[in-house]
């Protein structure tokens, strides 16, 4: 029987995500989608602590931020000079509009808060996933700097560019070299963000889309520890069709996600961390039961009996499982 599909198939790597693993999460809203996830099965992972953000630069700096703190307690990384004001919000370049907020005072402290907690959580981090979504970035006229986020201000402010390789892969090499120092455990994962930015066209997307996978195999070559997960591929080349998408017809929708996680899941658990996600699934399903005739009829309660006990089996099994 003839095929009408070009299927990507799963390469497993030489190293797992399981249960022992702390994954920090950095990039475009596809890290969202695989943290939502990896969160629901209580594999420990942290997302986008400055927002979501999609250009490699600020990819980097935040990673490096994160990586290069020694001590965060009780001190301030960003302060008032970091912060802008406009239509009365206050809100920071290298952060996502989430952050933004009226009060400047609480503006600065939810994003030092998160910043600490980001630090904290990556001392213990031994995984990394890094979604890279667009080469191009806007760059703040007054300082020359990249930023992350825009968040609607007046375009004379900014001067737009497209990176190229080399730039890419100069800004993370020192920021790898040194976790890599720390930690010679730590992998990282690279992934290009199967989310087309096509505001400034299709052409323009997809040689932005070059840029970036071509520096992220330019690193995994450079770095042992750095990987290429193909995302990208997996919905432009393998799903290929727009019932993949969302309504935008930009977006993957939840069955594209789906698939891109079965391949994650191929690709980094072992079979005692699958064997383990599938009992927490599980769980979930039965969690997220509703009662047809109310909470207070027998069966619903016998069935929230069994359920408990299965709960409390799971988690003397795998005592850091937390429902």
């Amino acid at each position: 029987m003839q095929t009408f599909r070009t299927e990507l198939k799963v390469q497993t790597a030489p190293f797992s995500i399981d249960y022992q693993s702390f994954t920090l999460g950095i990039g475009s809203c596809f890290i969202e989608n695989i943290g939502a996830m990896l969160n629901a099965r209580q594999l420990p992972f942290l997302q986008n602590p400055f927002g979501i953000v999609y250009n490699p630069l600020s990819i980097a700096r935040q990673l490096a931020t994160i990586s290069a703190l020694e001590s965060v307690e009780k001190h301030y990384i960003f302060t008032e000079n970091d912060l802008f004001q406009h239509n009365g919000l206050w809100g920071s370049l290298q952060h996502h509009s989430k952050f933004s907020g009226e009060s400047r005072e609480i503006v600065l402290k939810n994003i030092n808060d998160s910043l600490v907690t980001a630090h904290d959580f990556f001392k213990k981090t031994n995984r990394i996933i890094l979604t890279l979504g667009t080469a191009n970035v806007f760059v703040w006229k007054e300082t020359g700097e990249v930023v992350a986020n825009c968040h609607k201000l007046p375009p004379q402010y900014f001067e737009k560019k497209r990176l190229n390789i080399e730039e890419i892969v100069a800004t993370f090499k020192p920021v790898f070299e040194k976790i890599f120092t720390q930690n010679t455990d730590c992998q990282i994962i690279i992934t290009v963000s199967p989310i087309r930015h096509i505001r400034d066209g299709l052409v323009e997307n997809n040689r932005s889309k070059a840029v970036l996978l071509l520096a992220a195999d330019a690193l995994s070559k450079l770095f042992e520890h750095v990987h290429y997960f193909p995302a990208y591929e997996i919905m432009i080349d393998d799903l290929r069709d727009y019932r993949f998408y969302e309504s935008d017809m930009i977006h993957p929708n939840s069955t594209a996600i789906e698939y891109i996680w079965q391949h994650f899941s191929e690709t980094f658990f072992d079979n005692k961390t699958k064997n383990i996600i599938t009992k927490v699934e599980k769980i979930n399903l039965m969690m997220a039961h509703r009662p047809l005739h109310g909470a207070d009829t027998a069966g619903y309660q016998k069935f929230r009996e069994q359920l408990n006990l299965k709960i409390l089996a799971l988690q003397k099994q795998y005592p850091f499982l937390d429902f």
